[in-house]
């Protein structure tokens, strides 16, 4: 064997533990990055990234079925995309402002205190100055 051939094979084992450190030193680097995020993300959950009680009572509200000739949500359906219940006459809904999506009022309250957005297109539900179209909904006192 040549002085080529060894300084070659010498070169190409100090390029190979070289690349060996280096993916070792970014793959653990990485692992700190995750953790944190893994924490920020469990902080926002834990520490009530939703609304206030008042802003959920300041929501408008409907009674399902309660008059035949009142029209329905802009956005109704026949169920509730939180618990996925079918509606029943009698039934309270939260209308949130702005998309017009409609919940049961238990249901939709519990999401709101967690998460500060509509459940389905995740919109904010607090009512801007623009939208005044459900401002004539009843809202609990």
């Amino acid at each position: 064997m040549g002085a080529l051939e060894i300084a070659f094979i010498g070169v190409t084992v100090v390029a190979v533990v070289a690349m060996t450190g280096l993916l070792y030193m970014c793959a653990r680097s990485g692992a700190p990055a995750a953790a944190a995020v893994a924490r920020a993300r469990g902080a926002a959950e834990a520490g009530g990234g939703g609304l206030d009680e008042d802003a959920i009572k300041a929501l408008p509200r409907v009674v399902y079925g309660a008059a035949a000739d009142e029209a329905p949500p802009a956005q109704s359906s026949t169920g509730c995309a939180v618990c996925l219940g079918e509606y029943t006459g009698g039934d309270v809904l939260r209308v949130l402002p702005g998309c017009a999506h409609s919940f049961h009022r238990q249901c939709v309250d519990q999401w709101l205190r967690l998460h500060p957005t509509c459940p389905v297109c995740r919109t904010s539900p607090l009512p801007s100055p623009a939208s005044s179209s459900l401002a004539g909904l009843p809202h609990d006192d």
